[in-house]
């Protein structure tokens, strides 16, 4: 009798199983987090005509790959997370000058200085991005 009972639970926790299965409902495996990590961006855009004329703009950040695409940026004080540097000396700056901006949902960041260029006088920008080395996921 009590093998009979135990051979029923089986059955039905197996039916049950197998229905939940073939329903399609999401099932975490480890696949799916193991192919995820923390890896450190970097992109830098410079120019310079001598050591006191120069602009320079810096992306550096933590960001999460997951299946070889960008998800997002990770924040973080401790080293910095996002780090955006938008430096200019000896040009006249243009337009927005000097921009560093992060996104609020942490999809983007990036850092500009838009300057007119000494040796044509034309408009010009240096920009640096984040993601950089990843396409978006």
């Amino acid at each position: 009798m009590k093998l009979r009972k135990v051979l029923g639970v089986l059955l039905v926790g197996g039916l049950l199983l197998g229905l939940v299965s073939a329903w399609g409902l999401p099932v975490p495996s480890a696949a799916s987090t193991s192919s995820c990590k923390e890896v450190w961006d970097h992109d830098v855009d410079e120019k310079s005509w001598s050591s006191e004329v120069l602009v320079w703009a810096g992306a550096h950040a933590k960001v999460l790959i997951c299946h070889s695409r960008f998800v997002r940026i990770i924040p973080d004080q401790n080293p910095k997370s996002p780090n955006l540097v938008a430096v200019a000396q000896g040009v006249q700056l243009t337009g927005r000058a000097k921009v560093t901006e992060i996104d609020p949902d942490w999809k983007w960041a990036y850092a500009l200085v838009e300057y007119i260029d000494p040796d044509t006088g034309k408009k010009a920008r240096v920009y640096a991005r984040i993601p950089h080395y990843w396409p978006p996921g």
